[in-house]
């Protein structure tokens, strides 16, 4: 399996961030890097990543000091061309959740020229769609049913469907991305 590079800006996410960041940890290992941005947060998150860093080989890190906020698509661009190392590089909001497998089915479909979405598991906040499942398992990290998810995902009837379209989470050769461009 090839690495991954996960992008994530965050501004302010502390709680999403460590939730997010143990996710990859518990359920894809350590194989992969995760590059975080933080955008002139003030609630601690700069020094949690500076902690995660030191015990973290593959955490990349960087900060904008302000005092004017960056924006998400600058910093996934500034994480991709001066942090990743990876070939396959992907756009991971900052409360997400990583589900065993994630890293296999990008592996398994990404190639050049191919953008790979990762289907999202939402709670019934949003109006449905083909890029999510719609199922409850809790709004914040502090109600989260970590394990009711986990039992369900070999139950649920989208296992392995192909949608058209790119949404978050994504991921494209570090290669194409950048040979676009990034993000305008």
């Amino acid at each position: 399996m090839k690495p991954i590079s996960f992008i994530q800006p965050s501004r302010n996410n502390l709680k999403y961030l460590q939730w997010s960041y143990n996710s990859i940890r518990k359920n894809l290992g350590y194989i992969h890097e995760i590059c975080i941005a933080d955008d002139f947060s003030d609630d601690g998150t700069w020094e949690w990543l500076q902690e995660i860093q030191k015990k973290d080989p593959n955490v990349k890190i960087h900060r904008n000091e302000g005092p004017t906020r960056l924006g998400h698509t600058i910093l996934y661009d500034t994480l991709i061309n001066d942090y990743a190392t990876n070939d396959i590089v992907m756009i991971y909001h900052a409360d997400m959740y990583a589900c065993p497998g994630l890293d296999v089915e990008i592996n398994k479909h990404i190639k050049k020229g191919v953008v790979v979405s990762g289907t999202r598991i939402e709670p019934p906040l949003h109006p449905p769609g083909p890029e999510k499942i719609l199922a409850d398992y809790g709004i914040e990290p502090e109600e989260f049913n970590e394990q009711q998810l986990l039992r369900d995902l070999d139950k649920m009837n989208d296992k392995g469907k192909t949608t058209e379209g790119i949404f978050a989470p994504w991921a494209i050769m570090k290669e194409d991305f950048q040979s676009i461009g990034g993000h305008d």
